[in-house]
């Protein structure tokens, strides 16, 4: 067996990316290509690799150069008409539109806007956990984390309680659509038309006799002079449902694996001070964060490293491997929530802050920066705050656990623990 200097000195071969070892474990991997091929061509997928922090830093703040979306925004493409959510600004990329979209809902989830939402985040959180808290073990994944941040969205909404357990499914196949099976997408674009079905008498009612709920607001939100589409709300709906709605369910998961397995010896510090959840948060989406790449192409050629990255090229940004950098974090290897090299407070969509520590890269950075960021903090840290002051003496009911696993083709590319049983003793 290789010792780690020699694994290192090991050439990249690209086909090591589709091996059930790199979908286990992809950190060792990723350390090769940040200390040998920092600017890695991947001539058998025919894309480019970035993977140091740093260079992935500078693509996001880049929006000129690295562009996310994939077809013209002037061509001839129908724009949502490949997307499993519709029309959204996720297909954009710089374009007006994009800009546009964003800043009609970008309001919506942040600072006094969000903060009106806050009761109803505490009372999902309570009424989920009322369903088992004495039954003195639960599997936190489809108990509660895949449940209760889609109920909470559905009552942001301001959509009916008693059809909530219905938003809970579309939001199910709508993740599996996001993946690569085609029974998967048909099951998905079936739940969304259903959702838009749904939906759609209640934008207009919204339009004619707008409330406080998040749909009235982005029904009648107006930029110069302008509102959003019944099509463009439609698709903002499901984006928000299944974009938002999992990172928020893969957190919660990812959350309470660490404190269970990787460190359960601080573990009674966080319960002691329900205030360190936000640090458990912010760890957890630099150490193994829910998403570990995102996808670019280049409009002009990037000298990089020694490499020429050719205009049109596909650019693969693993935030995961930059995460894991040795040049700007110490022990990256090590989950730690008392980090003094990792900025724990709230993010931006700079990346720069007033300590001076870098952030992680979970959110993305610049124009496309994550419009969820501060509602999926909100949402984690109280759900889990919740969760801990109910569930008595938290444990692992098993001893093994397989950990975070890699995106299955049905998942929409979200890592998150399959299932995570916990034994705690009943109230």
């Amino acid at each position: 067996m290789p010792d780690d200097a020699a694994a290192l000195r090991r050439p990249v071969d690209p086909r090591e990316f589709d091996a059930v070892e790199f979908q286990r474990d992809p950190f060792p991997l990723y350390k090769r290509l940040r200390d040998q091929h920092p600017v890695f061509h991947d001539r058998f997928h025919n894309r480019w690799i970035l993977s140091r922090y740093s260079d992935i830093e500078a693509a996001f703040q880049d929006n000129q150069s690295f562009d996310r979306a994939v077809y013209d925004p002037n061509g001839s493409y129908e724009f949502g008409k490949r997307h499993i959510f519709g029309p959204n600004i996720l297909e954009y990329g710089n374009s007006p539109q994009h800009r546009w979209m964003r800043n009609v809902v970008a309001g919506q989830f942040v600072g006094d806007r969000l903060d009106a939402f806050l009761p109803i985040i505490d009372m999902i959180a309570r009424e989920v956990i009322a369903t088992f808290e004495q039954d003195g073990e639960v599997e936190l994944v489809t108990q509660f984390s895949s449940q209760f941040p889609i109920r909470v969205i559905s009552n942001m909404l301001g959509l009916p309680r008693e059809d909530e357990a219905m938003f809970v499914g579309w939001y199910q196949a709508l993740i599996a659509g996001l993946g690569f099976g085609g029974e998967h997408l048909a099951r998905g674009l079936a739940a969304r038309n259903e959702m838009w079905d749904y939906i759609e008498p209640l934008i207009e009612q919204r339009r004619k006799s707008p409330g406080e709920d998040l749909l009235s607001r982005i029904a009648v939100a107006e930029l110069d002079g302008k509102r959003m589409e019944t099509i463009e709300i439609k698709g903002f709906v499901a984006l928000l449902l299944a974009a938002g709605g999992d990172t928020t369910d893969k957190a919660i998961a990812n959350m309470w694996y660490h404190m269970l397995y990787t460190r359960p010896d601080v573990f009674p510090q966080v319960l002691a001070d329900p205030d360190l959840w936000s640090n458990v948060f912010t760890e957890m989406m630099r150490y193994d964060a829910v998403v570990h790449a995102q996808f670019r192409q280049t409009t002009r050629e990037i000298p990089l490293h020694g490499e020429v990255i050719p205009r049109g090229a596909g650019v693969i940004l693993y935030l995961g491997g930059g995460n894991r950098d040795e040049r700007v974090f110490k022990d990256p290897d090590v989950f730690d929530i008392f980090r003094d090299d990792l900025h724990m407070g709230r993010e931006n969509r700079s990346g720069k802050y007033k300590d001076g520590k870098p952030g992680h890269l979970g959110f993305g950075m610049g124009p496309h920066f994550c419009m969820g960021y501060a509602m999926a903090r909100q949402e984690a840290a109280i759900g889990c705050g919740h969760l801990a002051r109910a569930l008595k003496n938290a444990r692992p009911k098993f001893a093994a656990h397989e950990g975070i696993v890699s995106p299955s083709i049905d998942s929409g590319g979200f890592r998150s623990p399959r299932e995570l049983w916990i034994s705690f003793d009943p109230s």
